[in-house]
Parts: C-alpha cells; sequence; structure tokens
C-alpha cells in the first residue's frame, strides 16, 4: 500500500474503508471516512482492496522531493510535532523524515506546485543559531530558485528562529512562513492539515518577509499569518496558542479564502542575507531576591544581555550594581516581563538610576526578539549595536500611538 492510498479492509471479521497512513511491522494506521486515524494490530489486517492512487496529486508526488525544483513552494521540514508521528507502543511522539502522506489530507491545494525538503529531524529545543543560519541558507536557496518558502517547525521555540530569519534576511523576493502544529497529524484532533493549508495559501501572497501560520482560535476553520518578530506562544497546548502582541495578524486564511488584516511588507527584486550570528548573548528574567552573584555569573562575558525587567523595566538596587560594574564591558538592554506595554524608565527612580548606568530601553520588544535582534547586530553591525537596538527593523517595536 502507498501513502495516502483509498484502501478497503477487514479487522477482525468486520469490513472498513479507509486511507492507508503508516505501518510499523505489528500495526497499521488508517484514517477513517470520520476523520479518525485508528491503530490496528497488522495480524488481524486484511487488504480486501486497494484503490488506484490518482486521488494523489502529481504535485503532491513532488512534494517528497529530496531538492526543491524551480517556481514552486519549497516546504523545508526541520522536525518538530507537525513532523511526526506516535509510537502507539510508548506513546511517545518522536520525528520522522517522510511526512509526504501530509498533503493528501490537505485541502484546496491542487492547484500549488509543491517541492519538499527534509533538512533537519530535530525537536524544537535543540535549534540553536547554528540551526538559524542553516534555515536561512535553505530559504535563500529556494527562493533564488523562483519558490516561496514554508519551513515545518516545533511550535516551542518557532517564535526564536521566525524572528532570527526576519532579522536575517534583509530583502526578501518571497514570503517565508513558518508553520507547526499542537497535535501530530495522526491524532484525530490535530492542528497540522489547516495549519499546511493556510501556509500554502499565504505563500502564495505577495509579501516579502517572515511569518507564523497556526490556527486562530480553537476552532478548526481558520488560520492567522502572524509577524514573524510580534508573534508569541501563549499556550502548551490550545491549537490557538500563538499571537501577535500588540498587532493583528497580517492575514486570515479561511475556506481558501485569503483575507488581508494589517501591513505587511511587499517582496523586494533582491535577495539579501547578512547570516552572520554572535550568540554572546544573554537573556536574564529578574526576580524579587535575585543574588548578585547569581546575575554575574549569567551577565558575565556576555557582548549584551537582554533583562526582563518587572513592570517598567525594573530589577533590584543590588543587581543595579552589578550592571554598574559590568556596564563598561556589557550592553545592557531593558524589556518587560509583562507581556502588554511600554518599558518607561522614567517613572521610577529605579528606571531612572538604570538608565544612568547605561541600559537601554527597548519600547515594547518581546525579550525573545531582542534577544535574536541582539545577536544579528553584533555579528553584522557590531559598531552600531546600541543604536539599531532602539531602531525598529522588522515591525518589532509596535507603535502604541497608531
Amino acid at each position: 500500500m502507498l501513502i495516502g492510498q483509498k484502501v478497503d479492509f477487514s479487522y477482525k471479521g468486520t469490513e472498513y474503508t479507509g486511507t492507508f497512513i503508516s505501518s510499523s511491522g505489528e500495526t497499521i494506521t488508517v484514517k477513517l471516512g470520520s476523520g479518525y486515524n485508528i491503530t490496528l494490530n497488522s495480524d488481524s489486517f486484511k487488504v480486501l482492496r486497494e484503490y488506484d492512487d490518482g486521488n494523489i496529486e502529481d504535485n503532491q508526488r513532488t512534494a517528497t522531493a529530496s531538492e526543491c525544483g524551480n517556481n514552486g513552494t519549497c516546504i523545508l521540514t526541520t522536525g518538530g510535532t507537525i513532523g511526526s508521528s506516535v509510537d502507539y507502543k510508548t506513546g511517545a511522539v518522536k520525528p520522522v523524515k517522510d511526512i509526504s502522506y501530509l498533503y493528501n489530507f490537505v485541502n484546496n491545494i491542487s492547484q500549488f506546485k509543491l517541492y519538499h525538503e527534509n533538512i533537519e529531524n530535530m525537536l524544537s529545543e535543540n535549534v540553536d543559531s547554528g540551526k538559524w543560519v542553516t534555515f536561512a541558507r535553505k530559504a535563500r536557496d529556494a527562493m533564488k530558485k523562483g519558490n516561496s518558502v514554508i519551513i515545518f517547525h516545533g511550535t516551542d521555540t518557532m517564535q526564536y528562529s521566525a524572528s532570527a530569519l526576519s532579522f536575517m534576511f534583509e530583502e526578501q523576493t518571497k514570503p517565508i512562513i513558518f508553520t507547526g502544529s499542537q497535535r501530530s497529524s495522526d491524532r484525530p484532533s490535530s492542528d497540522a492539515f489547516l495549519n499546511i493549508e493556510g501556509s500554502i495559501h499565504f505563500a502564495s501572497m505577495e509579501m516579502g518577509e517572515v511569518g507564523i501560520s497556526m490556527h486562530t482560535d480553537t476552532a478548526d476553520d481558520s488560520v492567522s499569518l502572524y509577524r514573524g518578530t510580534r508573534a508569541r506562544k501563549m499556550h502548551t497546548s490550545s491549537r490557538n496558542a500563538f499571537i501577535s502582541i500588540g498587532e493583528h495578524a497580517m492575514a486570515r486564511y479561511s475556506n481558501g479564502t485569503i483575507s488581508e488584516e494589517t501591513y505587511m511588507k511587499k517582496p523586494s527584486e533582491n535577495i539579501v542575507l547578512k547570516d552572520k550570528l554572535d550568540d554572546s548573548v544573554g537573556l536574564i528574567y529578574f526576580y524579587p531576591g535575585m543574588k548578585e552573584e547569581d546575575f554575574y555569573n549569567l551577565a558575565y562575558n556576555k557582548k549584551a544581555v537582554i533583562i526582563m525587567g518587572t513592570g517598567l523595566g525594573h530589577v533590584s538596587s543590588g543587581v543595579l550594581n552589578i550592571i554598574k560594574k559590568l556596564e563598561k564591558e556589557t550592553s545592557f538592554f531593558m524589556t518587560s516581563q509583562c507581556i502588554y506595554g511600554n518599558v518607561n524608565m522614567n517613572v521610577y527612580s529605579t528606571g531612572r538610576d538604570l538608565l544612568q548606568a547605561g541600559v537601554i530601553p527597548l519600547d515594547n520588544m518581546l525579550a525573545e526578539t531582542a534577544l535574536v535582534k541582539a545577536m544579528y547586530i553584533l555579528g553584522n553591525y557590531p559598531d552600531s549595536l546600541d543604536k539599531l537596538m532602539r531602531a525598529n527593523l522588522r515591525g518589532e517595536i509596535e507603535d502604541i500611538l497608531k
């Protein structure tokens, strides 16, 4: 049987019709017409009829290629839940390399030319700056062939990766869309198929920036496109885990139709990729009672440190003393632990003392985005770190007055 092939089968004397998904030797997984997946003991599974695989579109077969072709949409898989399956013996989720079966369950994509290249097979907690460079170079190579780009990625660190590529691509000719899923594609409640469907349509837009495509809400009927530098994962398991902080989604997809909701950058004539990243940057979450030596150990020998301060951007007097000791070797930047609102270090004396010590406020920039931005600037424009960190380069600072 081929992945995505329709079959009639019997199991323990009862006949069924379904779509073959996978086989592990002892078990066989089939999607029934109800949309639910069942995993059966192969000893009691008997194929009665294999239907012709004409239902598998030619462009979907192309999506299993090892290298992306020309003038289509290149799907780069890096692992994560969207490219994983459940081991039904243990219940564990594991990454898989062959995700071709996904395309056979995604609606409204027959008009698109799809390619697929597997570049990594990892869970997103293992992604680092070196992987961001690999993702960016693969995306650049795909765009050089006239392709838009979709990157399958684990959701836990997807906002970091989307921010990294947002900064590294100073100009791009096509959209780069990150997408993932909260539940693996072989589960009945999976959000993978609609997220993929939305991503493919978003990738056809006249857009020249990086976005994240995920469920709009808990209903299985809409996908939103969020700006890469303003998106954040807000829930551990809900299908609508991502939102844009402080702004609307750039676009929404539902039932084959895209509606644009807010500004997005248009594509450029050229591809400009600055892929040097300096990861000598720290991210420190301040907490009440934080020991001076703990802050020192985290900040020491870093070129830049992003502080997640309380409220408007505050830390204790003890931490302030450490900042004063290190400020000649390290640049310190302030973000807030609050999700919404601006850092304002002129309101209270603590904030003013931090400003006097050289700490630079970053308005309403997300701390995760600030971390990646500092890596990009140090790698490419190190002499302009303080200036460029305060500049709005890729929509990472939201104008609260508009």
